[in-house]
């Protein structure tokens, strides 16, 4: 794409130059209007950090063909004109049928909406809730032969339902650790309703539960332990607090410190994000709150899946792998308060997990304390977990039992792009043997 005539380019750069004269013009108010909420921002630390957000959008930008938001509605003006007159052939009846289908549920549920929830089924694997505590719940996935290794307990991200690694058939993680011969156990968080719930009850207490519950069901002390972003976070201040519980312990894309720089070290910095006044106010973090904050943050990815949408049409195996990437997408929690209160201002905002300084339960978490077998995956293209906040890690835990994995692509790529998945197996000797060839 070009950088000198392309006009949202052209655009993003006016867009920097105005925000930069606004700090400037409006810094007294600005700062006073903070202090008034006990918060006075550094000026010129955010005008370094608009900087660096403006560089991350023009790279994103120019890094994408020239056609990256041109959308031809020819086919489906084709397929509606010979649906009217009747010579419609059977993919331009599934054309018609997938565009009603979306601009029903887009005027029904919202315009982030592209497939009905309650018709597009996930999670193809059978599973049973063999623990609960609270709203959280350990379920067990079922699998035929034998089991080896310790058993794995994925610790999922809060924001995001778990699917994710068991989304559809052809597309399971899970499935990939079954078939390697793995006894599999997925924790999931439930419902923010419970606001008396903290991180202190969710790392210590419960997590510590689940293990016991997957130690009587299996006779192992030990899980191979495996967290998937904020999952991860959590995965390891477990790690830290009950060393002795864990065998090794894999973390994908998982935040240990916000980004030095860009849209994400912007959205999380104190000033920009005033964590308290939000949780305040709305009694938790809501997920609709959590979804349209990424949609805002780079709101060219949704005119990218808008003409996606379009080039699908009359497609029925990418619409069907479509709709239910749509579907976890839209499918956010809400999170208790005093589970994302601590995770966003001990982690994202002033980096005690890392010094040491943060605790649970009145006891320090010393990452340091993590000496079993560690692997530690990054995307090399991750806007939200930028792998200098995931390899933060590095930094306090032992470096003998340490190893860090860079992969190409995005958050969800090593999960959703098919030309990763040989990687999977990487991945799943890790948590058999505590090695990864």
């Amino acid at each position: 794409m070009s950088t000198e005539s392309d006009p949202m380019t052209a655009f993003l750069s006016a867009w920097g130059d105005a925000a930069t004269a606004w700090i400037r013009v409006g810094q007294q108010s600005w700062e006073q209007a903070w202090a008034a909420l006990g918060a006075a921002p550094d000026s010129a630390g955010l005008q370094g950090l608009w900087a660096s957000t403006i560089s991350e959008y023009q790279a994103d930008l120019s890094g994408l063909p020239d056609d990256a938001f041109t959308v031809d509605f020819g086919p489906l003006a084709q397929a509606f004109t010979a649906s009217f007159a009747g010579t419609a052939d059977p993919c331009q009846q599934r054309m018609v049928r997938d565009w009603t289908d979306a601009m029903a549920v887009k005027a029904r549920l919202g315009p982030e909406y592209y497939a009905d929830p309650a018709e597009t089924p996930v999670r193809p694997t059978p599973r049973e809730q063999v623990f609960s505590r609270g709203s959280v719940s350990l379920h067990r996935y079922v699998s035929e032969g034998p089991r080896r290794g310790e058993p794995v307990l994925i610790v999922y991200s809060v924001i995001n339902q778990s699917y994710i690694l068991d989304l559809c058939e052809g597309t399971s993680f899970v499935q990939h650790l079954l078939d390697a011969g793995l006894d599999v156990f997925m924790v999931e968080w439930g419902a923010a309703s419970d606001r008396d719930a903290s991180l202190d009850q969710t790392v210590s207490a419960t997590l510590d539960a689940c293990v016991s519950a997957i130690e009587q069901l299996t006779g192992h002390a030990r899980v191979a332990l495996f967290g998937h972003c904020i999952g991860g976070t959590f995965a390891a201040m477990y790690a830290a607090l009950h060393p002795g519980r864990v065998a090794r312990f894999l973390a994908l894309t998982a935040p240990f410190r916000a980004s030095a720089e860009g849209i994400t070290a912007l959205a999380t910095n104190p000033a920009t994000f005033p964590v308290d006044q939000v949780l305040d106010g709305f009694g938790h973090m809501p997920a609709k709150l959590i979804r349209y904050t990424f949609m805002a943050l780079k709101p060219y990815y949704e005119l990218m899946k808008w003409r996606m949408f379009v080039q699908t049409l009359g497609d029925p195996d990418a619409m069907a792998r479509f709709r239910v990437i749509d579907r976890w997408a839209n499918d956010n929690v809400d999170i208790p308060a005093e589970v994302f209160r601590p995770f966003i201002t001990e982690v994202m905002q002033s980096e005690r997990l890392l010094r040491g300084e943060a605790t649970l339960g009145g006891e320090a978490i010393d990452l340091s304390r993590i000496t079993c077998p560690l692997l530690n995956v990054a995307a090399e293209g991750d806007w939200i977990v930028h792998p200098d906040g995931a390899f933060a890690l590095a930094e306090v835990v032992p470096a003998d039992a340490y190893r860090e994995l860079v992969l190409p692509g995005g958050h969800l790529s090593l999960i959703l792009d098919p030309r990763q998945r040989e990687r999977w197996t990487e991945l799943s000797d890790f948590l058999l043997s505590g090695h990864a060839e």
